[in-house]
Order: C-alpha cells, then sequence, then structure tokens
C-alpha cells in the first residue's frame, strides 16, 4: 500500500454496515475511489452466522459477505489486517496499525461493538471465550465435545446462540443470567417465562439474578475449573462462555470531536457532529420513537439498513431518514419468538397493553399502544402476520379502534389487517430481515416474514 494515500470514500470497519456502504455508494457513484479499511485478518463475514461455523454447519468461506470478485467488480480496495489507530477529522487523516496514513474526503465509521467483560475474580486463569470474532470460534470449537460443560454468562441474545449451539454439539450448559429473567433486553415477563421454560426443556441449566463472583482451576476433577457463583454455590466446568453484552468500541474516536454518549450520536443520514464522517451500526446512538428516548441498538439489520443510508448520503444522493423500528426474530429451541420496538417493559407508562395468551401451545402475544400508535409488540409461537405488524408501527399507523378486534379475530379487524396485508405482499413492507442476505446465505427466516409465496402472488398482481 503506498504512503499517504488519498481515497474519496474511506470507510473503518468491514462487517455489514461497512460493506452495505460502500455497495450503496456505487450505486450513486460509479468511480469515486473507496478504499474499505478491515482491522480482522479475514475477509469480511456475516458475524452472526458463526455459530452455524462453530457447529460444523458452515465453513468461514461460505459466510463472507461477498466474494473477492465482488470487490474487484465495483472497483473498492479491501484492505484486511491494517486496522486504523488514528484518527483525525481536522486534517481528514486516518493512521493505520501498519504506519501508513490515508487522506479522505469523505469518512464512514463502523467499527463495531467489543464484548462486555464482568468482574470475576481468576478469569485469567481458566479458559474463556466469546462469540464475537473468527479467532473465537476457532479456538473454542475444539473444546465443544459431548460430555464437556460450560458455564454461560449472561442469557441475552448472543448467549442464546451459544447455548443453542453448544446443546447441539453435545455440551451441558449451566447459564447465570443477572436480571430476574431471560433475554432482559427484548422480552416481558411472561414471554421470558415461556423462553426460560423452553430453554430448560434443552437440558441447559438456568440460574437467574446469579453471577459468577470467582473462577479457579481445580486440578484432579472431572472438569478442571470451577466457579463460584453469588448465592454460593460452587460449578465445575471444562469453559467459561462470556456473552454479558456488547460495548460500542469508541478507541478511534478520542480527540476527534465527534459527539458520543452511548454511542456516537448520529442524524437521519448517518451524519456524526462533524462534518464529512458519518457513522453505521452498533456503534451509534439514535433517537427511538417507540421508547421515546436515544439508544444504542446492536444488530445486524439495522446494521445492514444503516450502512445504506450512510453510502447513500456519502455520494450525495437523498435516502429516507433512518427511522428506526428494532426488531428481533428468535428461534428459543423450536420455540419462534418476534419482539418489535419497546417489547421489554413489563408496566409501560402513559400505554394500552393488549395480551392475547395460550399457555397450552406456548402461544403469546402482546401489544403495547401510545395514542392509539403500535410502540411495542412480541409474538410468541403466532408469528406469521409479524411483518405487518411492523409496517404498521413503522408507518405509525393508528390502530388504537381495531386492536380489540384484532385480538378477537373479529371482521373489522381482519378486513384492516388484509387491507395493510395486500401493502405487505406488495413490496411495500421492509422485511424483517434482509432478503438479500438471506438468499445469499440460504437462510431460513421463513417465520420472520410472510410466507414468500404470498410474496411471489402479491406481486403478480
Amino acid at each position: 500500500m503506498p504512503q499517504s494515500p488519498i481515497t474519496h470514500y474511506a470507510i473503518v470497519g468491514a462487517g455489514t454496515a461497512g460493506v452495505t456502504a460502500a455497495e450503496a455508494i456505487r450505486e450513486v457513484d460509479p468511480s469515486g475511489e473507496i478504499l474499505l479499511i478491515n482491522g480482522e485478518q479475514f475477509p469480511p463475514y456475516c458475524r452472526p452466522l458463526i455459530v452455524e461455523v462453530l457447529k460444523g454447519e458452515r465453513t468461514f468461506d461460505q459466510i463472507h459477505l461477498r466474494d473477492a470478485d465482488w470487490y474487484k467488480e465495483k472497483k473498492i480496495s479491501l484492505l484486511n489486517g491494517d486496522p486504523a489507530t488514528k484518527l483525525n477529522t481536522t486534517e481528514q487523516t486516518l493512521e493505520l496499525a501498519s504506519g501508513n496514513t490515508v487522506r479522505w474526503d469523505k469518512l464512514l465509521v463502523t467499527p463495531g461493538s467489543k464484548p462486555a467483560f464482568p468482574r470475576i475474580d481468576g478469569l485469567e486463569d481458566v479458559p474463556v471465550f466469546t462469540l464475537y470474532r473468527q479467532e473465537d470460534v476457532e479456538r473454542l470449537k475444539p473444546r465443544c465435545k459431548p460430555g464437556a460443560k460450560a458455564v454461560l454468562v449472561g442469557i441475552g441474545l448472543i448467549g442464546l446462540q451459544a447455548m443453542s449451539a453448544l446443546r447441539e454439539m453435545g455440551v451441558d450448559v449451566v447459564a447465570v443470567e443477572l436480571q430476574k429473567k431471560v433475554l432482559p433486553l427484548i422480552l416481558d415477563a411472561k414471554a421470558a417465562k415461556y423462553a426460560r421454560q423452553r430453554i430448560e426443556e434443552s437440558g441447559v441449566e438456568v440460574q437467574l439474578m446469579t453471577s459468577i463472583k470467582k473462577t479457579w482451576a481445580a486440578n484432579g476433577l472431572k472438569h478442571p475449573y470451577k466457579a463460584l457463583t453469588s448465592g454460593g454455590e460452587e460449578i465445575m466446568f471444562d469453559f467459561l462462555v462470556v456473552s454479558t453484552g456488547m460495548k460500542p468500541d469508541f478507541s478511534l474516536l478520542e480527540g476527534t470531536g465527534i459527539q458520543t454518549k452511548r454511542g456516537i450520536k448520529v442524524s437521519g443520514d448517518m451524519q456524526t457532529s462533524v462534518p464529512n464522517v458519518y457513522a453505521a451500526g452498533d456503534v451509534t446512538e439514535y433517537h427511538d420513537w417507540t421508547e421515546g428516548r436515544s439508544d444504542v441498538h446492536g444488530h445486524w439489520v439495522n446494521a445492514y439498513r444503516q450502512g445504506r443510508v450512510a453510502g447513500l448520503s456519502m455520494a450525495g444522493a437523498k435516502p429516507v431518514p433512518y427511522d428506526p423500528v428494532y426488531l428481533n426474530s428468535l428461534n428459543i429451541f423450536g420455540l419462534p419468538v418476534i419482539t418489535m420496538g419497546s417489547s421489554r417493559v413489563d408496566r409501560p407508562k402513559n400505554a394500552q397493553v393488549h395480551v392475547s395468551d395460550v399457555p397450552s401451545r406456548f402461544a403469546y402475544t402482546r401489544m403495547v399502544l401510545r395514542d392509539g400508535k403500535l410502540v411495542g409488540a412480541t409474538f410468541v409461537n403466532d408469528v406469521n402476520r409479524a411483518g405487518v405488524f411492523q409496517y404498521l408501527m413503522r408507518e405509525k399507523v393508528d390502530i388504537g379502534d381495531v386492536v380489540k378486534s384484532l385480538f378477537n379475530r373479529e371482521f373489522l379487524g381482519m378486513e384492516f389487517l388484509y387491507n395493510h396485508h395486500e401493502k405487505a405482499i406488495r413490496g411495500d413492507v421492509e422485511w424483517p430481515v434482509s432478503m438479500d442476505l438471506i438468499e445469499r446465505y440460504e437462510k431460513d427466516q421463513s417465520h420472520t416474514r410472510w410466507g414468500a409465496k404470498e410474496k411471489e402472488q402479491g406481486n403478480k398482481k
């Protein structure tokens, strides 16, 4: 790489947000120089799918975001294994680990997040893993043998992925969570109760309102390490997996003048407080109208959408401003769950809560309305119409007059839903997950969207 190259567009971070932004730039600007700076030595890959690599269902070559020819065809310079180490927004330069300097006209920072580790005495004396990078998987995989025992710290989204993979590989799992419910950032108490029951039925031991205080080597035992819980119990284990959340990586931003709080503050077109500098992905903080506050939501679908908005904005287009509806689609050991908006609050203020609960089927639907608008929803097992409800939430459609008939499946509610269903299957609804990525990885997300047959029929009309 030449010393002090000048590039029109520099993108720091080659995850979903960075690659999508580069692609969006090329749609508008066919010739401007694009430099995609990838801190990892491996080609950019789809991070949510690394659990499938852990289980042996895929290889890393099969989850690359794009193949090598794509970057050549798009005239995107991909720099692997040379992370940015210093940013100067005044001189518009980036210093790289190699010692080289890059000068840019417009910059997108997508450094992502890094695992948040709890304070545990003796953690350095035991094998500890996360499910974040390719190196993590390659180090963890040889230990995942039938009969091995793992302690999982944190039962959030990453923890759910980890325990599912470990159980499929025959590993015994004891999962501890500091909060009083599983998946505390997305589920209300009732939905969390169903989730916990399904998790325990899979063979995972769940301990809530519990933390790990200390770990140490216990040589000579069947499992060579021990952990002491906050409740005083000692647990033997072979390795420990930490999934206590992520925190935005601000290391590149020190002294740059870019405003941060919980995340990097961005506008609707993903611009930061510094001219010509944009941000996207897990590091961004934006106003979440369903929560009524600014927040950070690390999720690959959000990263995809933000990257696209950022790329189009950098290239001079005027995309629809990013106005998110936070959504999660889960498969909890065969139990499909979809949440959207403000779904985690058990007693929301100034809101109406409507619930349908059929314990015999593990079927649970909950909708939270404020001023007639849907601001939170949870679907457990009955998830077929989640796509159209996301549309209703995103478009801020008033459903206050029909919500009861929706739950009771009365004519008024069904007619209302059908009319909006027509808009959804014609392609007006933004799918909960990117159809582009579903097709690329042949990932079955049928429970997160209207069926492909319905969409095909709708598009023919």
